[in-house]
């Protein structure tokens, strides 16, 4: 009986043959191991997050300062003549006034409904001018969005507000409005009980006043 005898030839290529296909496979997977590895890096930035990166930023807008100047009768002269060419309404109030403060809100709305049509509202104040009271009246205007021209009353020596200001009798409210070539033309005062008035008395002589083109 012959015996089998290896052929040592034939067993080397086919282990030179294993270890090629085994070192090709390793290769194989520790490519694809080290893409996905590395694929969450490039692929990491949320879609999101760059376009909130990418978007400008948005900043509220600003408001319209509300500011309160002090001003004696002269000076609130000076205003009325620097707004010619625009009808004028001016409120005079205050706070410790009831009717004053409830229909304040309606001199805001003027203000917005006619700006366009030409108005100006001028608010007085007829408040005391020590800081307290001041600050009291500026919050109450912040408060209603007055974006308009705010001044608190003053006088000289001692002078009465009221009368320097000429407000019948002190009685409040007390509105006044003024043509486009600054003349007074109409006046709503509680002074005289028998000439009582409305909200909607004013803003229809407003309206009125406002399709006049004289300048």
């Amino acid at each position: 009986m012959s015996s089998f005898q290896p052929n040592h030839s034939i067993i080397f290529r086919s282990q030179l043959f294993l270890s090629i296909a085994c070192l090709l496979i390793i290769l194989t997977v520790g490519c694809s191991s080290q893409e996905s590895s590395q694929s969450p890096s490039i692929t990491s930035e949320n879609p999101s997050q760059s376009a909130q990166a990418n978007s400008p930023e948005i900043k509220p807008g600003k408001t319209v300062e509300i500011t309160l100047t002090l001003t004696d009768v002269h000076g609130f002269k000076e205003m009325i003549e620097k707004q010619k060419g625009k009808v004028i309404l001016v409120d005079f109030w205050a706070t410790w006034c009831i009717p004053c403060v409830k229909n304040f809100h309606h001199t805001v709305e003027w203000k917005k409904k006619f700006a366009d049509q030409g108005l100006t509202v001028i608010s007085v104040s007829m408040d005391e001018s020590d800081p307290e009271t001041q600050k009291s009246v500026l919050q109450f205007l912040e408060s209603k969005e007055a974006q308009f021209i705010n001044i608190l009353a003053t006088a000289e020596n001692n002078q009465d507000t009221m009368d320097t200001f000429g407000i019948d009798d002190g009685a409040l409210p007390h509105y006044r409005i003024y043509d486009r070539a600054g003349k007074l033309i109409k006046k709503f005062s509680f002074a005289d009980p028998s000439q009582q008035f409305t909200q909607a008395d004013i803003e229809s002589s407003l309206e009125v006043t406002l399709k006049s083109k004289s300048e």
